[in-house]
C-alpha cells in the first residue's frame, strides 16, 4: 500500500523560498498546504501552486496543520520561527545557516529533541550528484591521503543586499563540505575578507582551514562577474575536478616522472591521464526535500545533513568572520 502524502508548507517566498513552493508541488510524496510570507505578492506564487496564502506563518501553522515545514526566511529570524515550528511538534527543515549564533542553534536543537522531530539543515551542496559521487570516491580510497580541497563560489552582487555577510551566506557551504569529505573539524581557522559593495558586512572572502594532514581553502564574494561553483579534491594518489552547477566530474592519475629531463617532465604534464566520470543530473533541491519527507516517513538514514553538522559549520563561519574586519 502506497503511503500518503505528507502536509507541508513553506514559510518565506523568497529566491529560495519560492523554489521550496515549486519543488513540493512537483514532489508526489507531499502535499503542498500552505505558503507564508509577509509580501502580499506572493499571494501569486500560492495560486500558482495551488495551495494557501498566509501573511502571517502562526497563522498558517494553526490552520492548516501540516506535518513538515521548510522554514526560509533570514538568519536573524531562524531561532523564533524554528521555535514556533517545533513546539507544535511539526518537522523542520531550517534553510542554512542553522541559525544566527550557536547560541541559537543549540537552542533549536534541543527543541528538537524535546519535541521529537525531525530536524535537517539546508546545506545543499551536500545533495549535489558530484558530492555524492565524490563522497564515495574519498571513501573508497581511490585519491589516497587528502591532502587539500579547494572550493570557489563566487559571483555577482545579488539583487536584494543579503542580511549576513559572504561567510555566512556562501562559504558556509563549502565549510560543510570539507568537513563532510574528510569526517572531522578543523583545528585552525584562518581567514581574510573586505567590503567593496556591501552597506554593512563583507562580500569578499578567503578562508584557509587546517586539519592537520589537510587543508581546506574556500574563496567566496559577490565580486566576480562570473557565477563560478567548484570543488578540486586533492589525495597522494590523484585529484578530482567538480563543477557544482554543470555537475561534471573529472578524475586526474598522478603522473610521477622520476627520471629524464626537463623537457620530459613537460611532456608528461601535458598529457594527463582525465577520466570522465558519468553523474546523473539531479536538483538538488528536489533530492534534499525527498530526504528530508523520506526521514520523516521513517527512513532516518535519509537525512544527510544533523543539525550538529550544521552548528560546527556555523561555527566555523563565525570564527572566519570574527577574524575579519570589513
Amino acid at each position: 500500500m502506497a503511503k500518503r502524502p505528507i502536509k507541508v508548507a513553506v514559510i518565506g517566498a523568497g529566491n529560495m523560498g519560492r523554489n521550496h513552493v515549486r519543488n513540493y508541488a512537483l514532489l508526489p510524496e507531499a502535499d503542498l498546504v500552505g505558503l507564508a510570507d509577509i509580501n502580499p505578492d506572493s499571494q501569486k506564487l500560492a495560486t500558482e501552486y495551488k495551495t494557501r496564502y498566509f501573511a502571517d506563518y502562526k497563522q498558517m501553522l494553526d490552520a492548516v496543520k501540516p506535518e513538515a515545514v521548510s522554514v526560509v526566511v533570514p538568519t536573524p529570524l531562524h531561532v523564533t520561527v524554528g521555535q514556533e515550528v517545533m513546539k507544535r511538534g511539526i518537522h523542520c527543515l531550517m534553510e542554512k545557516p542553522i541559525a544566527h549564533s550557536l547560541e541559537e542553534a543549540d537552542t533549536l536543537i534541543t527543541l528538537a529533541k524535546k519535541h521529537k522531530v525531525v530536524f535537517t539543515v539546508g546545506h545543499i551542496e551536500r545533495y549535489n550528484p558530484i558530492i555524492r559521487k565524490l563522497k564515495e570516491i574519498v571513501s573508497a580510497g581511490r585519491l589516497g591521503e587528502i591532502t587539500s580541497i579547494v572550493c570557489r563560489r563566487v559571483g555577482g552582487f545579488p539583487a536584494r543586499e543579503p542580511k549576513t555577510d559572504v561567510i555566512l551566506d556562501l562559504a558556509v557551504h563549502d565549510i560543510d563540505i570539507i568537513n563532510h569529505l574528510l569526517e572531522r573539524h578543523p583545528t585552525t581557522i584562518f581567514s581574510h575578507g573586505s567590503r567593496t559593495h556591501h552597506s554593512k558586512e563583507i562580500d569578499s572572502t578567503e578562508i584557509l582551514l587546517d586539519y592537520g594532514a589537510a587543508s581546506g581553502f574556500v574563496q567566496a564574494n559577490w565580486l566576480t562577474p562570473v557565477k563560478i561553483r567548484t570543488i578540486s579534491v586533492t589525495g597522494s594518489k590523484g585529484c578530482v575536478e567538480g563543477n557544482y552547477i554543470t555537475q561534471d566530474l573529472a578524475y586526474y592519475k598522478h603522473n610521477i616522472v622520476r627520471e629524464g629531463d626537463f623537457s620530459d617532465f613537460v611532456i608528461s604534464m601535458g598529457k594527463l591521464e582525465e577520466e570522465l566520470i558519468k553523474v546523473d543530473f539531479e536538483e538538488p533541491l528536489a533530492l534534499e526535500l525527498r530526504s528530508f519527507l523520506a526521514g520523516i516517513g521513517g527512513e532516518r538514514g535519509r537525512i544527510l545533513v544533523t543539525p550538529e553538522d550544521a552548528r560546527e559549520a556555523l561555527r566555523v563561519a563565525l570564527t572566519a568572520s570574527a577574524k575579519v574586519q570589513p
